[in-house]
């Protein structure tokens, strides 16, 4: 049976990262894998992300490099090399789920039949789950303090479907 891993990219560590609830995603999820260039990217970004360049040293974090680097680089025209990295990963390993917020990289997913969630996903699977007890709050944290644009009619359905509105 090929092996189910939660395969993370860039944007949802620094989400949960910034406001400082890496436990929502343990809590979700146990363990993430992360590919290297999600590791640079976090890397790159240090300076204005300090918490999320910590994320790859997080003994929940794996970081794994997928093994088709032709698949990678084909990818890498269309998207962002960690989004090419965890697409390939998933490919990989076929029963993954990703975390993804670009849509780019969710359509191109959805098109492979890849399993994917967001930011806004966990938080409501948070919620549901009893891990978190209102998503409000922490949507008001991503946008400030991990700079994450929500379209305001999107943060409408989110909290109306998690009964916050």
């Amino acid at each position: 049976m090929e092996s189910s891993l939660i395969i993370s990219n860039t944007t949802p560590l620094i989400n949960f990262a910034e406001i400082g609830r890496m436990d929502v995603l343990e809590a979700l999820f146990g363990s993430l894998v992360i590919p290297p260039a999600v590791t640079d990217e976090l890397a790159m970004k240090s300076v204005l992300f300090p918490p999320a360049a910590r994320v790859p040293s997080l003994s929940s974090v794996t970081i794994l490099a997928p093994a088709d680097t032709m698949l990678v680089k084909s990818y890498a025209g269309h998207l962002h090399r960690g989004e090419a990295e965890c697409l390939a990963l998933a490919m990989e390993h076929p029963v993954s789920l990703l975390l993804l917020d670009d849509l780019g990289a969710r359509e191109f997913a959805a098109s492979n039949g890849l399993f994917y969630t967001g930011t806004l996903g966990c938080l409501a699977d948070a919620k549901k789950s009893g891990y978190i007890a209102a998503i409000g709050p922490l949507l008001q944290q991503v946008r400030s303090q991990a700079r994450f644009w929500i379209a305001d009619r999107l943060e409408d359905r989110i909290l109306r479907d998690a009964g916050e509105r």
